[in-house]
């Protein structure tokens, strides 16, 4: 292998996007080396790039008006260098043919006699470095190696099968990316079928590159990237076929940076935590968001119909005036005014939205979020709200029973609200809700990120996730993002950010009758509920708990500490108490401390409990 020959970035695994990539880079004069587990494949990769790839450039600079130089694709057939005219009676067809012969020509000659070993006038053909095998694959790629691997997601196996053939050959600073998901957003047949990718979620402990990058990797020198693929809307996708997929990235931010030129033409990717555990925990803090969200606005509509008694072409127009501009504007509001508007085709009767049963099916991953929560110790009551109330949906025939027994107010009961001013208020307790769902996930992440150790890009995460085609793009994303760009990434809780803050200080009445609204009214509210209590449990300088606490001690003396006093107390609460005290004095032999009768006892030998 000649110096000549060295080549700046190595893709194995020869996909669709594999191939893509390669031949892009390869097409701008950068070598790419490319390697497959099915070797007979390269050979056909190669061969085909070499016969569709011509360097138009250098021609149109050096072709002089005595042909000398003359590009073959302008000539008939390419050894002979000789003009010819063409013409057909379809006019049309010309073209076609003039274009599909330039393009499928090279004069392969011309740079075989001119290349230099500083690669100028390099054929773009020879840009594209076939590999046999592993070994020859790393010793062609100049050092610090760049290397991409394709074709492995959902098959954990094959990656780390490549992987440990790959790292014996690889030294101190040489980056590896994990591509994630490909072509799924980006085909309209892929799209239009709308197969969901539940199944390939990974939790992120679980993910083979964390744990090799961590226990192989990092101690080699080595750094191991992975790119885990956003879920995007379907029609936006089908619409707009330039729109990139869009991935989150974790792992090494120097080696991203490096990384990110050769993956940007191909993807929309932002680099969201020093480890590739973050892309696959960003993933899974969307998903929980768009949970939440989602459930906060079906139970806002849900007041509508049954509480104001919209129609559903109404609550359609309701949704398509926040959407015109104000504090909702957004997908999920964009698309639920469309679904509202939807006529049923099959029965002929009604809207869509009116035949669907009303339960939802539940993955492993849909739960992911609430036990993080719960292990890190961390509130997440309006998310974990909307899991719960999935749990609820499941529950179709034990719904339809107790609706038959357990009575709800009609009628007069109903508290009388004109319609207009419900819709009105919705809207504000809508957006409340919102924030708090976001600042509950960003809450969890935060968290996470100190158990990791990881250094979370945040700002990064909520662009990514705003990005056009997601679920959540909004004008509440848009400004969150400022929110956080102005506090340079530093949060401890969304709700604490002034902009953030001031907003929910303007709405918050709304979201307040809105509720009470719904508790009047029989309408079930999870989620806006719970963001509610969340808001105000959050905002509470003292909360009942220390209620609990003396209940806790009453029962079985388990002691609690006290404001501005160290130590560990314990209360005789009642005279029972008191004997108690005194007969495990006297058992012991003991005489009875000081203070013993008194209605409070300092305990000295149980330390303080801390968080």
């Amino acid at each position: 292998m000649s110096l000549n020959e060295i080549c700046e970035l190595g893709v194995i695994g020869l996909t669709s996007t594999g191939q893509s990539l390669a031949a892009h880079h390869a097409t701008n004069k950068r070598r790419v080396c490319v390697c497959d587990d099915d070797l007979s494949f390269v050979p056909q990769v190669i061969n085909e790039f070499r016969s569709s790839t011509e360097d138009q450039d250098y021609y149109a600079e050096n072709e002089d008006s005595n042909n000398n130089n003359i590009r073959p694709s302008r000539a008939h057939h390419a050894t002979n260098k000789r003009r010819v005219c063409v013409c057909d009676d379809d006019l049309s067809f010309v073209p076609q043919v003039i274009n599909e012969f330039r393009s499928s020509t090279e004069d392969q000659d011309y740079y075989e006699e001119n290349e230099d070993s500083n690669n100028n006038n390099i054929r773009p053909s020879r840009c594209m470095v076939p590999s046999s095998n592993v070994e020859e694959f790393v010793k062609i790629i100049s050092i610090p190696r760049k290397i991409i691997i394709f074709g492995t997601h959902g098959d954990d196996k094959k990656f780390e099968d490549i992987w440990n053939k790959l790292r014996v050959n690889l030294t101190r600073g040489d980056m590896v990316l994990r591509w994630g998901e490909e072509e799924s957003g980006t085909s309209v047949a892929n799209a239009a079928s709308a197969t969901s990718s539940d199944n390939l979620l990974q939790f992120y402990t679980e993910s083979i590159v964390g744990n090799l990058s961590k226990s192989q990797a990092e101690p080699q020198g080595v750094d191991l990237l992975e790119m885990v693929k956003l879920d995007q809307d379907r029609a936006t996708m089908i619409r707009d076929s330039d729109l990139q997929d869009t991935y989150v990235v974790g792992g090494a931010k120097d080696a991203y940076q490096q990384l990110n030129e050769y993956v940007s033409p191909f993807a929309s990717i932002g680099h969201v935590g020093s480890s590739p555990q973050c892309a696959h925990y960003a993933r899974m803090v969307q998903r929980a968001i768009e949970f939440g969200m989602a459930q906060c606005l079906a139970e806002g509509c849900d007041l509508l119909k049954r509480a104001a008694l919209f129609e559903n072409q109404d609550i359609g127009r309701i949704l398509s005036k926040w959407q015109e501009g104000g504090l909702l504007t957004s997908y999920l509001v964009e698309i639920s005014s469309k679904i509202y508007y939807k006529r049923d085709g099959i029965s002929k009767k009604g809207h869509v939205l009116d035949h669907i049963v009303d339960s939802i099916d539940l993955n492993g991953s849909d739960t992911w979020f609430s036990l993080e929560a719960t292990k890190l110790g961390v509130p997440a009551p309006t998310i974990n709200a909307a899991l719960e109330a999935r749990f609820l949906s499941n529950m179709k025939e034990e719904r339809i029973q107790a609706s038959s027994i357990l009575g709800a107010p009609e009628g007069a009961d109903t508290p009388s609200v004109l319609k207009d001013q419900i819709a009105e208020d919705l809207q504000g307790a809508l957006y409340s809700a919102w924030i708090c769902v976001i600042a509950e996930a960003l809450s969890i992440f935060v968290a996470a990120a100190d158990v990791g150790p990881w250094d979370i890009n945040f700002e990064e995460c909520v662009r990514l996730w705003n990005l056009p085609a997601s679920f959540l793009k909004s004008t509440l994303l848009e400004k969150i993002h400022a929110a956080l760009m102005e506090n340079q990434g530093d949060i401890q809780n969304l709700l604490l950010l002034p902009s953030i803050a001031s907003q929910l200080q303007e709405t918050h009445m709304s979201w307040r009758r809105i509720v009470t609204l719904c508790f009047a009214s029989a309408v079930p509210c999870s989620c806006l509920g719970a963001s509610l209590t969340y808001y105000d449990s959050y905002r509470s300088k003292k909360l009942p708990s220390s209620l609990i606490r003396a209940q806790r001690d009453f029962f079985g003396g388990y002691g609690y500490d006290r404001f501005n006093e160290d130590g560990w107390y314990t209360s005789c609460w009642v005279q029972e108490h008191t004997d108690g005290l005194k007969r495990a004095a006297k058992a012991s032999a003991k005489a009875p401390e000081k203070g013993a009768s008194d209605d409070t006892t300092k305990k000295k030998t149980k330390k303080r409990k801390t968080k």
